[in-house]
């Protein structure tokens, strides 16, 4: 049968119904189905095909490559061609590009890498030394004689900008009083060393601030934060505490600065945030290690922040931890085990960030066994039953400055607390924010006036300090002053018996 004729408002490239095999006729030719004018196109004449034709599909790239066999093509370039690439980044780009993985790792500790980064940072100091001295401490032997890293530590060091040797012996000669260096003041001032704060928000985001103030004591140095455009409590997920060196005058081709960890400090809020203290323009909270945070009462705004850093390896932790690690500590080892009979030294200072409120000495204060099952040993610096050993203390509060506003609130401070063993040596180092909690009558003393407890407990062991306000006077009197260490902590630092 033919097939019917396309209706005359059909199109043209209607594609007509099936036919009976053999058939023809059901398909016009070119020539009848072309209107008039057109052109004849060179395919007319050729057999016709369906004219809706699925379209080309692109393959991604990564797919033809895992087909191909192909796979990662750095990890297919030989060593040696990565090394020549390695050879054109500077240290920085080069110690970042060690944690890509393992392979990059290895190779970028090259020490034939570092060893030419090395010879060149010598090559731009002031002082320039012989070239010939330069060659031979990076010649081939030398290079392949040292281990692994060594290259790659001593340009680290020079890039941070100082030397081991220079504040290292400045810091032997002790205070006597204290028993920290005597010139840690000097040498932090010398190295021209300041701390940052970065806080993350919850969504990754850091803030970097500038310290704005520091008050140095004789054992501990405040630093406060005082300016910026500060984020809202809620919002924060931590704040970590670098140590930087920021020279007076910088060079405008001066490299990053080298920064170090010092701590790390946790702020979302999982409960009820404790708060430390209030007046009538800021409230504040307490954190670990000597970390209060001031907030604006109303809209939990960040007003100001304040820590407290013990001397005790401060120069140490400011400068050689990483940015992402905190400098550890060795152990001090050949301690004599028989110290712990000869007695104990704690130095005590209450400050703010404006002024000393107490400084006190006590020595020798020797270890008594606390029940129950003999676990504690205890420091009793002044006894309430001796009333000769009780002392005057000045207003305890803590004042603050922030965006031209100031403040003080009362009854809070911050205590900066060294134990030292019988060869000097730091046996327990505190540096943190301290409250006066009031009490009913909790020692029987002849002194009539409201008492007031001060407690600071962590791992290493407890203080506990009883003040009584003079309202004749205007002061307060300590009257009380104890510390409880764990036994176990006097027989690690000891090697033996307490």
């Amino acid at each position: 049968m033919e097939g019917k004729d396309p209706s005359p408002g059909s199109s043209d490239c209607q594609v007509p119904r099936s036919q009976s095999s053999g058939s023809t006729a059901g398909f016009r030719s070119a020539a009848e189905t072309r209107r008039p004018g057109e052109i004849r196109r060179r395919d007319d004449t050729s057999t016709p095909t369906p004219l809706q034709r699925e379209p080309c599909k692109t393959r991604p790239a990564f797919e033809l490559c895992a087909k191909g066999g192909h796979g990662n093509y750095m990890e297919r370039l030989p060593s040696e061609i990565i090394l020549k690439i390695f050879s054109f980044l500077d240290a920085s780009s080069l110690f970042n590009i060690s944690f890509v993985n393992k392979r990059f790792h290895d190779l970028a500790n090259s020490n034939a890498l570092w060893s030419v980064l090395y010879a060149s940072e010598i090559e731009k100091k002031m002082w320039r030394p012989p070239v010939s001295m330069i060659k031979e401490a990076v010649s081939s032997t030398v290079v392949e004689e040292k281990p692994a890293g060594y290259w790659k530590k001593l340009l680290l060091r020079e890039m941070a900008g100082y030397k081991d040797t220079m504040w290292k012996t400045e810091l032997k000669h002790m205070n006597p009083h204290t028993g920290m260096p005597a010139l840690t003041e000097h040498v932090l001032r010398r190295l021209d060393i300041q701390w940052e704060i970065t806080l993350t928000n919850r969504h990754g985001r850091e803030s970097v601030y500038k310290q704005t103030h520091t008050f140095f004591e004789d054992s501990s140095v405040t630093v406060c934060w005082s300016q910026g455009a500060w984020p809202h409590m809620c919002t924060l997920n931590s704040l970590q505490l670098h140590g930087i060196m920021c020279p007076a005058s910088p060079a405008p081709g001066d490299k990053p600065r080298w920064r170090s960890l010092i701590r790390k400090t946790a702020l979302q809020r999982t409960g009820h945030w404790l708060f430390f203290g209030a007046d009538r323009l800021v409230k504040v909270l307490q954190f670990d290690k000597g970390i209060i945070i001031g907030l604006w009462r109303g809209n939990w705004k960040i007003a100001f922040i304040m820590v407290n850093l013990h001397f005790h390896k401060l120069i140490e932790r400011s400068l050689l931890g990483s940015r992402y690690c905190p400098y550890i500590p060795a152990d001090d080892n050949e301690v004599d085990p028989d110290c712990s009979r000869h007695g104990y030294t704690l130095h005590i200072v209450l400050h703010n960030p404006v002024r000393q409120i107490m400084c006190q000495r006590f020595s020798p204060l020797y270890t008594r066994r606390v029940m129950p099952q003999r676990e504690l040993v205890q420091l009793i610096a002044i006894d309430f039953a001796n009333v000769s050993e009780h002392m005057p203390v000045a207003k305890i509060s803590l004042p603050w400055q922030a965006e031209g506003l100031k403040g003080e609130v009362e009854r809070c401070c911050m205590m900066t607390l060294t134990v030292l063993d019988e060869a000097q040596r730091p046996f327990w180092c505190v540096s943190s924010t301290v409250k006066m909690y009031s009490r009913q009558r909790v020692l029987d003393l002849e002194y009539e006036g409201e008492q007031f407890i001060v407690l600071h407990e962590d791992a290493e062991g407890k203080v506990k300090m009883t003040f009584v306000w003079m309202e004749e006077v205007q002061h307060y009197f300590l009257v009380q002053l104890v510390t409880v260490f764990p036994s176990a902590k006097v027989k690690r630092h000891f090697s033996g018996e307490c």
